[in-house]
């Protein structure tokens, strides 16, 4: 079994660590934060985005990515309405990775290829903005003296 990492050895020098940190693009990033609520909508996007051509439908997508097939829809709808897929007529649906726009081809491409050098990186970036937010809905129930 090998575990990734987002450190690879380097050059040692005396006043510098053996290894470096890759470093996420800010365009990577901001995607990331905007974009991925989640650890297993992020590995949807990639099964899709590394086999364009392939339709899948919830059961696929289901074992695939190990989860139960429930949410395996969910997160297909989810991806659907950001205008990631696109779906077939057919029941059940069948879906397709089919960008809405050209730059969010792109983005998902940029990140396909920055996660396997910084999958521990990236998916802190996903847990931190789901924490914030969990965060913030909890903040807006908060007792406050006026």
């Amino acid at each position: 079994m090998y575990i990734w990492t987002n450190i690879r050895p380097c050059a040692a020098t005396p006043h510098r660590s053996r290894f470096k940190r890759n470093v996420i693009s800010d365009d990577v990033r901001r995607f990331v934060l905007t974009s991925i609520p989640s650890v297993p909508y992020l590995e949807a996007v990639l099964l899709f985005h590394h086999s364009a051509a392939v339709e899948r439908d919830a059961g696929d997508v289901a074992r695939a990515l190990y989860v139960p097939e429930p949410r395996a829809q969910e997160l297909l709808e989810s991806l659907l309405s950001a205008g990631i897929l696109a779906s077939s007529s057919g029941e059940p649906p069948r879906y397709r990775f089919e960008p809405r726009d050209e730059a969010l081809r792109q983005a998902i491409h940029a990140l396909a290829l920055a996660y396997p050098s910084d999958v521990i990186a990236i998916t802190h970036l996903i847990h931190d903005s789901a924490g914030r937010n969990a965060h913030r809905f909890a903040d807006a129930f908060r007792l406050r003296k006026e």
